[in-house]
């Protein structure tokens, strides 16, 4: 059985290439040949094209970070997933491949574009929605008649987050089973054999652990250092753009350097979900977009595992007697019985 799989791509999120690799090793499961298709508009690589919004122009020091943080995703990328780039028209593809998956990450985000989102280049007995996210509140009016008509054509859908499901059970009718992100089903030893220790690591300033934390703009609130202080531990400030060794880390040092910290604090989904697949200590703080449109996706997930209470105070402080002690008795439980859901699922898809 051949298997396309349809996600955003892009080098620089971590999320989104961890993601990927976990869906495209899952799908190795149920079929002889997976690859994914790199079909859209987002830029491959950074030194090609400037982000503006993010990177100053002609800041030598901060586009040699990110170009080295991304040499390093790519070349996990080539290295762990097959990926076809051949494509002009995705529906002279369409015979092809025996199914085609779209998932996860935030496919369906209308704020992102993806063509062929819905698959509807290939037949419908085809398509399959693996742990899709909206990762808003709502759709605009304008794409609301498209996204009814093309989610209801799909014989297989499946969404990540509790909201998504409400938002399509709304729309359709028709209420979409909802699912673990695909870095939950693989087991953490898995994640481990795939980490890499950063040889800056080596200073002795961590060797009795660290705060890590993960932040998509390298800035966690002042409250965050005082925590630290509090705990006697030094910070590694992933994305940090003055800090290289902080900053310049691949998908592989990321999975380390998660695994092995003493406490994460983090805004990120993917971020929060390796805090538990990892079952290290981590606080979330809503700051940015996670104050409105983005939490859902880290709320559902808190929800679903007993751990909501890892969740900051608005005004950032913590209501924990010991931010280090935490209960993960409920995530060993339910994680199995979520994992055989999401099998169960695909293998209906693949196979009824």
């Amino acid at each position: 059985m051949r298997v396309a799989m349809l996600t955003l791509n892009v080098y620089t999120n971590y999320g989104n290439v961890i993601q990927k690799y976990a869906l495209y090793r899952t799908l190795g499961r149920f079929a002889d040949f997976v690859e994914v298709l790199w079909h859209h508009t987002t830029v491959p690589f950074l030194p090609y094209k400037m982000e503006r919004d993010r990177w100053e122009e002609g800041n030598r020091k901060k586009t040699v970070f990110e170009t080295v943080r991304q040499f390093k995703n790519k070349a996990f990328s080539d290295a762990n997933i097959r990926t076809r780039f051949d494509i002009e028209y995705l529906e002279d593809i369409a015979d092809d491949y025996d199914f085609f998956v779209v998932g996860s990450d935030q496919v369906w985000n209308p704020d992102f574009e993806l063509p062929g989102r819905f698959l509807d280049f290939a037949p419908p007995e085809k398509r399959i929605a693996y742990a899709a996210s909206i990762t808003r509140p709502n759709l605009p009016k304008e794409v609301k008649k498209t996204y009814r008509e093309k989610v209801l054509e799909m014989p297989h859908v499946s969404v990540r987050e509790k909201d998504g499901c409400d938002l399509l059970e709304k729309l359709t009718g028709k209420r979409p089973l909802q699912v673990l992100d695909p870095v939950f089903l693989l087991p953490a030893d898995e994640w481990r054999k795939v980490s890499k220790k950063p040889a800056w690591l080596d200073n002795k300033i961590y060797e009795n652990g660290y705060l890590l934390t993960y932040f998509f703009d390298g800035q966690p609130p002042q409250e965050v250092y005082a925590l630290a202080k509090q705990l006697g531990l030094p910070v590694v400030n992933l994305l940090d753009r003055n800090n290289f060794n902080h900053y310049a880390n691949g998908v592989e040092e990321f999975l380390y350097l998660m695994s092995h910290a003493t406490i994460i604090c983090t805004r990120s989904f993917h971020g929060t979900a390796f805090s538990m697949i990892f079952e290290r200590p981590f606080i979330i703080y809503k700051v940015g977009t996670l104050l409105t449109t983005r939490f859902s996706r880290i709320s559902s997930l808190l929800e679903l595992f007993g751990l909501s209470d890892r969740v900051a105070e608005p005004d950032f402080t913590i209501k924990l007697d010991d931010p280090l002690k935490i209960d993960f008795s409920r995530f060993r439980e339910v994680l199995p019985l979520e994992r055989k859901k999401a099998f169960r699922f695909l293998a209906n898809a693949f196979w009824e």
